[in-house]
């Protein structure tokens, strides 16, 4: 019998929290999406805090009425997750 499995399965997905207005928020994938987005040679000017929104709500419930504080956290830890990686880089 042959199982398959998602190759992204949601028990292996890590969890970043974030500060949204003032609730802490354990984010599912945001790693992910933040490396993909750094790979992609995106600096944080460069990116769409509904595209961030979009692509988090694949693992993440996002209410319809908080898209746009969501999109302004996500860029804003997008924009520490840069700074660190260029740091890195460095």
């Amino acid at each position: 019998m042959t199982v398959e499995y998602s190759c992204c399965s949601f028990r292996d997905v890590k969890r970043t929290l974030v500060k949204i207005e003032d609730a802490i928020i354990g984010i599912a994938g945001l790693d992910q999406i933040f490396e993909k987005l750094y790979t992609s040679k995106k600096s944080p000017d460069d990116v769409d805090g509904m595209e961030m929104v979009y692509l988090a709500s694949f693992y993440n419930y996002i209410p319809n009425g908080k898209v746009e504080v969501y999109a302004e956290a996500l860029i804003k830890e997008y924009r520490q997750f840069y700074s660190d990686m260029e740091e890195v880089e460095a």
